[in-house]
Order: C-alpha cells, then sequence, then structure tokens
C-alpha cells in the first residue's frame, strides 16, 4: 500500500507488509524549471521547421533545375497527352519532324500510328 504526497510515494509498508520505519530516507525530487523546458521545446521546434523550410526550398530548387535542362531544343517533344482512363494515355510526340501517336497502359508501351509531316514548301520567287 501507498500514498501519493505532492509528487513523493510514501511506502507504509514494504512487500511483506511490514510497516516501514521513518529511519528510511526518501529521496527528494530534484526542482523542476518548467520555463526553461519550455524554452528548449519552443527553440527545437522552430529548428525542426527551419530544417523543413530549407529541405523543402532546396528540392523545389533541385526539381525546377532538372526540368529546366531537360527542355531545352531538343529533337523529341510532347506534342498533346490525353488521357482515355484511369490507367492509360495518348501521347502525340514528335520526333524530328516525324509525328508518332503513342499509347501508355500499366501494362505497355505501344506505338498506335506514326507519319512523316509535310515539309512547307518555299515559295518561289
Amino acid at each position: 500500500m501507498h500514498i501519493w504526497l505532492a509528487g513523493k510515494t510514501i511506502f507504509t509498508a514494504d512487500a511483506n507488509g511490514d510497516p516501514i520505519g521513518p529511519n528510511i530516507p526518501i529521496p527528494e525530487l530534484p526542482p523542476s524549471d518548467y520555463g526553461a523546458a519550455l524554452i528548449k521545446m519552443f527553440l527545437s521546434l522552430m529548428a525542426i521547421i527551419v530544417l523543413l523550410a530549407i529541405t523543402f526550398w532546396f528540392l523545389r530548387r533541385l526539381i525546377h533545375s532538372r526540368l529546366r535542362r531537360g527542355s531545352g531544343n531538343d529533337s523529341i517533344q510532347i506534342l498533346e497527352k490525353k488521357m482515355i482512363s484511369p490507367k492509360s494515355m495518348l501521347y502525340l510526340v514528335e520526333v524530328e519532324g516525324k509525328k508518332v501517336l503513342i499509347a501508355e497502359s500499366h501494362l505497355e508501351i505501344r506505338t498506335l500510328h506514326s507519319w512523316q509531316q509535310p515539309q512547307e514548301e518555299e515559295p518561289n520567287s
């Protein structure tokens, strides 16, 4: 049996049921400073938020730089894309002046049709 008093546990009997004498010292709890703990918790939270913001900024910059590097004057361009079902898409792609219609599904990618773009004739002067 035990009694709780203001954060201290006072045991009135041991495991055998014998009464505990008054000569057994009861350890004192260390004084707690809730203000310092609150400040440490707040500063830790701020540090985590700052680290998350820096990580988000770095990842966004990395993604944008990779997208810009891929969108140059390349010979392959996606002209149009249409979703025909939740798991399949149609792409109209231009590869070096040739148009290709491609179907993509979760199982395969297949060329449906390809044709050469008509070359524009230069007007004779």
